[in-house]
């Protein structure tokens, strides 16, 4: 009863018109009264009065109409400023039928981290209602780093671009979590990562956070961190030397042989195993191999959720890779490291890889000088095409899938509606 009476406070410009509407009800109430009465030939409204009682009716059901059109009408107007917190940019109509739409949505596991993740994401926004997204606690480098080191918490950073990609939220609040200091002693953190990091301290947790800041921020599904221990990345590469730490790995260019999280993590949280294995659809990346997308599949219990799931599993293969940690790999390379860091499970059916021709514009500027044909430069560092010649190896235990996914603008990365629209018809596929 409280939460009724809440509506009729001052201010909300809702009062009045559910008197018109009242007012309306009770014109249509006394009009039907009156034919009532001449109709039956009640005392007092006899044939002789006729005229006069079906000109009153008739002005009443007028009135009636009236206020009743536009009481609802103002009522709905009113409403609809209420809910819709984009300051009128989004209907109230609009934002129910969206709302029905995505409520009819698959259940949609993502699992990587990295910028990869937060492009799949913000296609997906667009799907579904019941998105979650596991990202990787890995990260050591930049922002991330820095709090990781100084405050001894998580690193934020992927967090803050996955909690972006799917919030329900106005382009204001983006810009706001991405803006970076340019100086000072907060030169080059986000206000993102700062934010998650308050957040944590007052809720006494970092995943009560990043709850937190999944409630706050109204995310279309979940962001999830893929544990709460603070992990390491080590490299065992196939020189027989070692690489530690997230950000050093990505600069390597040794072929690596295994990774490994150090300490050892606790088991997969149970959210997360609920997620994967009530899921329509998993995808895994696209991003970094050993940097985004492994360290998840490292956790002790996701793997075997995995394996478990009904969903349909879809590996989405690079479209490109920079000098680094995945130098010179292609298709087979991708699939075979996964396969050795996971085994005995299967973690995906099919494998989504992109068919559409790479055009050097833009930040990719051309073919780099004294490269192949399948090089580019992008941010002035050297990329290559990742082939999906199956030849090499077996393509019985998946299915392969080509697609248009290539974002024109910057051919490095997926675009996120196509990418989105290529994941749904392999879920709608038989």
């Amino acid at each position: 009863m409280q939460k009724i009476l809440k509506w009729l406070r001052p201010g909300l410009r809702i009062k009045r018109w559910i008197a018109v509407i009242l007012a309306g009800i009770l014109f249509a109430f006394f009009a039907s009264w009156g034919v009532l009465l001449f109709v039956t030939g009640t005392p007092g409204f006899e044939k002789v009065a006729g005229a006069k009682l079906v000109a009153a009716a008739v002005l009443g059901y007028m009135l009636a109409a009236f206020c009743l059109i536009t009481g609802i009408y103002r009522l709905i107007k009113s409403m609809s400023g209420l809910v819709d917190r984009r300051g009128g940019q989004r209907g109230l109509v609009d934002a129910a039928y969206q709302r029905a739409v995505l409520s009819r949505g698959p259940r949609v596991v993502a699992i990587g981290g990295g910028t990869g993740l937060s492009v799949l994401l913000a296609g997906l926004r667009e799907l579904s209602a019941y998105t979650t997204a596991i990202v990787s606690m890995a990260d050591d480098g930049g922002s991330s780093g820095k709090l990781r080191q100084e405050l001894g918490l998580q690193p934020p950073g992927d967090l803050r671009k996955c909690l972006i990609a799917l919030a329900d939220e106005e382009p204001l609040m983006a810009e706001l979590l991405d803006y970076r200091f340019p100086e000072g002693e907060l030169g080059g953190h986000s206000f993102g990562n700062l934010f998650l990091t308050v957040l944590a301290r007052i809720r006494g947790d970092f995943g009560a956070g990043v709850r937190e800041a999944n409630r706050i921020l109204s995310v279309r599904g979940q962001v999830l961190p893929s544990t709460l221990d603070r992990i390491f990345l080590v490299a065992h590469h196939e020189d027989g030397t070692k690489t530690t730490g997230q950000a050093q790995i990505a600069k390597s260019e040794k072929r690596i042989k295994k990774l490994e999280l150090k300490p050892k993590p606790e088991p997969a949280a149970a959210d997360i195993v609920k997620a994967i294995e009530e899921a329509d659809l998993v995808v895994l990346g696209p991003g970094s191999l050993y940097t985004s997308v492994l360290p998840n599949l490292l956790i002790e219990g996701l793997p075997a959720a995995l394996a478990r799931t009904k969903a349909k599993k879809v590996f989405v293969v690079n479209i490109m890779t920079y000098e680094g940690e995945t130098r010179g790999y292609h298709l087979p390379d991708f699939l075979a490291a996964l396969d050795r860091h996971v085994s005995p499970y299967r973690v995906y059916d099919y494998v989504l890889v992109n068919q559409a021709p790479i055009v050097a514009s833009g930040d990719a500027r051309g073919v780099a000088a004294g490269q192949d044909a399948d090089s580019f430069v992008v941010d002035g560092k050297v990329a290559r095409l990742v082939r999906h010649d199956v030849s090499g190896g077996s393509a019985s235990s998946y299915q392969l899938v080509a697609a248009d996914v290539v974002n024109p603008a910057y051919p490095i990365r997926h675009d996120s509606v196509k990418l989105a629209q290529a994941l749904l018809q392999i879920l709608r596929a038989t």
